[in-house]
């Protein structure tokens, strides 16, 4: 087939994936190569993953998310990683995505199991340039330490 299909296989291979990860996540490439100008992913994210706050300013790279199963919300970060707002994206429900420019410090967090988002990023992805993190926030390494940044953004803003 010439055509890739997102389909119920496709999104149940990548939630099995999120489910046997340590990390609680998963993410499928629709792209090639990481040299392309246009990175298309399909992304599961559990309740329990730590997805560190982060920017894509230099080089500058917008990231548009596309709820596509379950329930999310996507956070935005003054400079000094006060919450600055939210939306919560909900499968079935408007809206269904946003767009987030480079500059904004953000994070998304699984509000439900198995939540599944179509995830455009502009290219070409160097691991060294690909993403800012900030001093405010838990590594993703501190498992501890994300859990509870979680926690703290859940309760202050209601998400329960």
């Amino acid at each position: 087939m010439l055509i890739k299909l997102i389909d119920d296989k496709l999104i149940n291979e990548v939630i099995q994936s999120a489910q046997n990860s340590a990390r609680r996540r998963s993410l499928y490439s629709l792209h090639e190569r990481n040299e392309e100008k246009v990175h298309r992913l399909i992304r599961v994210l559990e309740p329990e993953s730590y997805v560190q706050p982060h920017k894509h300013e230099n080089p500058y790279r917008m990231e548009s998310f596309i709820i596509l199963r379950g329930k999310l919300t996507v956070v935005i970060f003054a400079d000094d990683g006060r919450v600055s707002e939210h939306v919560v994206l909900e499968a079935g429900k408007s809206p269904w995505g946003v767009e987030v420019p480079g500059t904004i410090w953000h994070t998304t967090i699984a509000l439900e199991p198995d939540t599944t988002l179509f995830e455009v990023l502009q290219g070409p992805w160097d691991p060294k340039t690909h993403k800012k993190l900030p001093q405010w926030a838990p590594t993703e390494a501190d498992h501890v330490g994300g859990q509870a940044f979680i926690a703290r953004i859940r309760e202050e803003l209601m998400l329960y």
